[in-house]
């Protein structure tokens, strides 16, 4: 599987941004190659606003997200739960024979928005 990482205007990241961000790259990747068929993910990784924004998408066999959620697998759950940790959201857009696309934004920059696993 070919993929395409672009990233843009990158701060230095603090170790829980860094971890969390790497943790849910690594997921969607593996769930990519294990379940969609792609010969390709495109992975975009940049500063916009104050936030960081990582999105991985592909153009696979893609899937019904409530059925998957409803299967209980602990991959998408994990993903959600990490970048809500340190204050952001994701989004999982995907349908069946429609690729899937992972977006996380996490707060960067602003004193306060940035909230750790602790508190």
């Amino acid at each position: 599987m070919k993929i395409d990482f672009k990233s843009h205007d990158l701060p230095r990241l603090p170790q829980e941004i860094s971890l969390c961000l790497f943790r849910v790259l690594q997921e969607a990747l593996h769930n990519a190659a294990k379940h969609s068929g792609a010969k390709r993910v495109d992975v975009q990784l940049a500063q916009n606003s104050g936030d960081i924004h990582l999105i991985v998408s592909d153009s696979g066999k893609g899937f019904d997200i409530d059925a998957a959620k409803k299967k209980g697998g602990l991959g998408l759950t994990s993903m959600q739960e990490r970048v809500r940790l340190v204050g952001g959201t994701m989004v999982i857009d995907s349908k069946p024979l429609a690729g899937t696309t992972i977006h996380a934004r996490v707060p960067f920059g602003a004193e306060g928005r940035f909230q750790t696993a602790a508190g």
